[in-house]
């Protein structure tokens, strides 16, 4: 006879083990960090690993309400400890639509998503790697180093199309292809102005007018 599978008679929980709050990856996250943690882990069920978004409209739907800045910031400290690794890279895809970045938590196994292009792992557990805090707090660091590096340089590359859209050379060149000039054809001399070249007694003598 199989096993009846147990059932907390309170419902559903998230478990964090002490392996993983005492740890110096743990330590080396601020309360803000932490709590992030807590509030993915109850997205986790038990075969949704690899397939989690942590976007700001869910997370602030279950009351962790933070700004983009800050929820980019601690998801990006909970990877650099490996807490939590992505399965898929978000961003645009076709006619600028946006799609999430998912998420798995490494102390579980993830599953396969076929359609997502997500194949299954056992756990990882990146975060015991970490043998001091401050081993820990330096990879935090490095990972925010590289981030805002990323911002400046697309900051920059951005600002660069811009003056490259609405460049006065660009812009010329564009209207150049629009419209172009037409050359004056050449004429003998004096014929381009010839009723300006002959005097009043020819113009009255070639008009049947009385010359004075």
């Amino acid at each position: 006879m199989a096993k009846e599978k147990f059932r907390d008679p309170r419902g559903a929980h998230l478990r964090i083990y002490w392996s993983i709050v005492d740890s110096p990856a743990w330590f080396a996250l601020n309360f803000s960090q932490r709590a992030l943690y807590i509030a993915c882990r109850r997205k986790l069920t038990s075969n949704f690993n690899g397939n989690l978004a942590f976007t700001h409209a869910g997370l602030a739907a279950q009351g962790f309400a933070v700004s983009t800045s800050t929820l980019a910031s601690g998801l990006r400290a909970l990877q650099a400890v490996g807490l939590i690794a992505v399965t898929r890279e978000g961003g645009k895809v076709n006619r600028g639509q946006a799609i999430p970045t998912l998420y798995r938590f490494t102390v579980e196994d993830c599953h396969e998503w076929v359609k997502l292009h997500i194949p299954s792992s056992k756990a990882s557990n990146e975060w015991r790697q970490f043998a001091t805090v401050e081993a820990a707090t330096s990879a935090i660091n490095a990972a925010d180093t590289q981030a805002r590096t990323s911002h400046a340089e697309a900051t920059a590359e951005r600002a660069k199309r811009n003056a490259e859209k609405n460049s006065p050379i660009r812009n010329s060149k564009r209207d150049g292809s629009k419209f172009k000039a037409v050359p004056i054809r050449n004429s003998k001399p004096g014929a381009i102005s010839g009723f300006e070249n002959q005097s009043v007694s020819d113009v009255r003598q070639n008009a049947g007018m009385p010359v004075q």
